[in-house]
């Protein structure tokens, strides 16, 4: 059972490791505690947010001896967000940490150490995303329409405008998106959209838990239309899903690998 920590003054400690989720690692008292936006290296002065049995669960307040490795964010909201956890850490590093912790994994869990390891496949460090799972909650009482991913330490989806991560086909479009589901009647009743990207498409999964009215369907074909979207409807499990626009059987969203073609 775990709860909320008491507000008490900051704690200064140094930073041992990184865990596989990306956050720093100390010891407090014998106690492991996982750190948000901490490296490897720092000192920081962190403030606990919950605590468990085995260990107990922070973020760093601030960095007094930042990593070499630590770079700003490119995202407005990454400190608010938690689509993602690693954009203080440079891209290299980013890469370094993922290979140590698949080789630990691998050896850990399967009792196997490559012989030799080639040179990792790396890509674009912003819109690189093509799926994702966006969160839609509607609050009535200050009548706003969110949409994107959960907030860091929190249950409540962020207030985000873009995200950095996704493709631009839809990552600068986050708010194009909460404005058109706030026309909904009922928007209230979506609880989710599941983004897919091809080479030359961008799909969006929208799962509605009552039905759309005709009105709204005709909304939907038009902003599809307009943003040039592909749209599939759920209104139930995901055998139910179906293609709204457009209203064809050709199925568009692939992609390709140039150096294997």
């Amino acid at each position: 059972m775990n709860h909320s920590a008491e507000i008490k003054p900051l704690i200064e400690t140094v930073i041992e490791s990184l865990n596989h989720e990306g956050r720093g690692v100390a010891h407090i008292n014998g106690k492991v505690v996982f750190i948000h936006n901490a490296l490897p290296g720092e000192t920081v002065r962190f403030r606990y947010i919950k605590k468990h049995r085995a260990h107990d669960e922070a973020v760093a307040e601030e960095i007094i001896t930042p990593s070499a490795d630590r770079v700003m964010s490119l995202c407005p909201h990454y400190n608010r967000c938690g689509g993602c956890s690693l954009q203080h850490l440079s891209a290299d590093a980013q890469i370094a940490h993922k290979q140590a912790m698949l080789l630990e994994q691998l050896k850990h869990f399967g009792e196997v150490v490559p012989k030799e390891m080639i040179p990792p496949l790396t890509g674009p460090i912003t819109g690189y995303r093509h799926k994702a799972r966006l969160g839609v909650h509607f609050t009535p009482k200050k009548n706003m329409l969110y949409v994107g991913f959960r907030e860091k330490n929190g249950r409540y989806i962020a207030d985000i405008e873009t995200c950095s991560n996704l493709h631009p086909s839809i990552g600068q479009k986050i708010n194009t998106l909460r404005d058109f589901l706030f026309t909904f009647e009922h928007r209230e009743t979506i609880p989710q959209i599941e983004v897919a990207i091809g080479d030359d498409q961008t799909a969006l999964v929208i799962r509605h838990l009552e039905p759309l009215s005709p009105q709204e369907i005709d909304q939907l074909r038009e902003f599809a239309q307009r943003e040039s979207f592909e749209i599939y409807l759920q209104p139930k499990k995901m055998d139910s899903v179906y293609k709204l626009w457009p209203e064809d059987k050709i199925e568009r969203l692939h992609y390709a690998l140039p150096d294997h073609q």
